[in-house]
């Protein structure tokens, strides 16, 4: 068969790109796969970070067209797979899937109609750009968000009743493309000339708006020499308008979160979404907790496949295990986030009420967004003084070796979140909870979202509530060396239902019921 598996987010490469790639290594092997995304990613890098096989597939980078272009491109696929967190792309394949990491809310309440109403207003009230088409998946080069871009691309803006100015820098990507022609509502405004060299060049255009149309800016340059490679790279696309700039000062500078939110409004209204769901034959949920809001926010039915794990990786230390507490996670902004600084605050109090000899380490991606950055930097403030150690981007074998060590593993994700009201900000699976337990540490997580279908209090680890009572648990485990053997026995021994050859026995299981 020939089989498309689309992932909008394949450069971050969090858990669910490694758990997409992984059904596209194990499918390779029987099958013709091919991966589709939007921001180009070295390959053998990508196979290397996510310990994966992926000689065998293929892999298909496409500008970020309008959603009926990649309708079109399911056409090609017997099976097309869309693991691409919250979005529901329309698709005419002869079989589709959804697989879901954590369902977006379609069939919408008054609430959330209005939230999705309220954010629409404000990104049309303070001019907040789309990129309509033609551009990759937004990068970070030299500090600047950076999208490379097609021969041709296209941003829409609000309407506006006055004139806007608007600024970005412009280059090649490769030799061949050494002119771009700049359109404002398909009528050319200019051309400008590309150095060979890649050097950007400062543009600036100008629109006449009537207070009722949105504007777009287009940029084309001639069919490049190599068609496999990126035509042009935009980068610090800037608004010269009063509204423009209360959205960076407000929404980039001084209320991140709100930001984060306000462009997590979908792009496509409820009723389209809802006609493209249609078109799925079979929904795959990452857990329990996933399928249960399938239901409620979707209408439908959903099976289970678990996430594949690397247990085989993981393993106590050959030295025994060190008096040490380990977090990992992604360090970045967000009421979503991992709840590092929550966790710094709980180890700090267990300290000051006399913990001695104990460690706490937090490992855990940081991108380059400022964001990101300054809440790192807080979090880094804020354990100063303590026994807390920050590992940032640590290597795959610097995470086996803290795996390793740890005693105890602690997890906060949905920490202080109204679980009812925004499940979302509480962990769907819980994959380093896995890995902690396949390394012989005793789990001490929150008992929210997936992680109870994990860890069974009292058998193979510890569930809470409050931070409270995380720091009560983990004294008792810390002064009961013999519980904390038994728990960490029964972790080890549980986390095999979650490894590789169980992931590709039910996916192979759920492919036989599409044909």
């Amino acid at each position: 068969m020939n089989i498309g598996i689309y992932n909008r987010w394949l450069a971050t490469m969090g858990g669910g790109e490694k758990m997409s790639l992984s059904a596209a290594e194990h499918l390779s092997r029987a099958h013709t796969v091919t991966v589709i995304s939007h921001t180009p990613v070295e390959v053998d890098m990508l196979a290397q970070r996510l310990n994966l096989d992926l000689s065998r597939v293929n892999f298909s980078f496409i500008a970020e067209e309008p959603p009926a272009l990649l309708e079109a491109l399911t056409e090609n696929y017997d099976v097309f797979i869309n693991a691409s967190h919250m979005d529901i792309p329309p698709t005419r394949a002869r079989r589709s899937v959804m697989l879901v990491y954590f369902p977006g809310q379609i069939y919408l309440d008054l609430p959330a109609k209005i939230r999705a109403h309220v954010g629409m207003a404000i990104r049309k009230l303070l001019f907040v750009p789309t990129f309509a088409e033609g551009c990759y998946g937004v990068e970070i080069v030299n500090g600047k968000q950076t999208r490379r871009t097609h021969e041709m691309m296209r941003i829409k803006l609000p309407p506006s009743q006055s004139r806007l100015v608007v600024k970005f820098d412009l280059s090649a990507e490769q030799p061949s493309v050494d002119r771009a022609t700049i359109y404002t509502d398909d009528s050319p405004v200019g051309q400008v000339a590309l150095p060979s060299d890649g050097a950007p060049v400062h543009c600036t255009v100008e629109l006449n708006g009537d207070g009722r149309h949105a504007s777009a800016i287009t940029i084309r340059c001639p069919p490049p020499a190599s068609k496999d490679r990126f035509c042009m790279a935009l980068s610090d696309f800037q608004i010269e308008h009063p509204r423009y700039h209360l959205y960076r000062w407000l929404f980039e500078d001084k209320f991140k979160e709100w930001g984060l939110r306000l462009h997590g409004v979908p792009a496509q209204l409820s009723t389209t979404r809802v006609k493209n769901l249609a078109n799925y034959h079979a929904i795959w949920s990452i857990s329990e907790f996933t399928r249960t809001w399938v239901q409620r926010y979707w209408r439908r039915d959903s099976a289970i496949l678990t996430p594949p794990v690397d247990v085989e990786a993981f393993a106590p230390a050959p030295g025994g295990k060190r008096n040490l507490i380990l977090n990992v996670g992604r360090f970045f902004a967000g009421s979503h986030n991992k709840k590092h600084r929550e966790i710094v605050a709980a180890f700090k109090g267990m300290v000051d009420q006399g913990l001695c000899g104990w460690e706490l380490h937090l490992a855990g991606n940081l991108g380059l967004e400022r964001m990101h950055v300054e809440y790192f930097e807080r979090v880094q403030r804020e354990a100063q003084g303590y026994p807390i150690v920050l590992h940032v981007n640590a290597p795959f074998g610097e995470l086996q070796r803290l795996y390793g060590e740890a005693a105890i593993y602690w997890h906060a994700s949905g920490l202080g979140e109204d679980e009812t009201r925004e499940p979302i900000k509480s962990e769907h699976f819980g994959i380093t909870t896995v890995e902690a337990m396949a390394a012989g540490c005793v789990p001490v997580v929150i008992a929210k979202g997936g992680q109870p279908e994990i860890v069974q209090h009292g058998r193979n680890g510890l569930l809470w509530q409050s931070l409270a009572e995380l720091q009560s648990l983990t004294f008792k485990l810390i002064a009961d060396s013999a519980l904390r053997e038994r728990l960490a026995a029964a972790a080890l021994a549980d986390s095999q239902r979650y490894d590789k050859l169980h992931f590709q026995k039910r996916l192979d299981e759920l492919m036989r019921l599409l044909t």
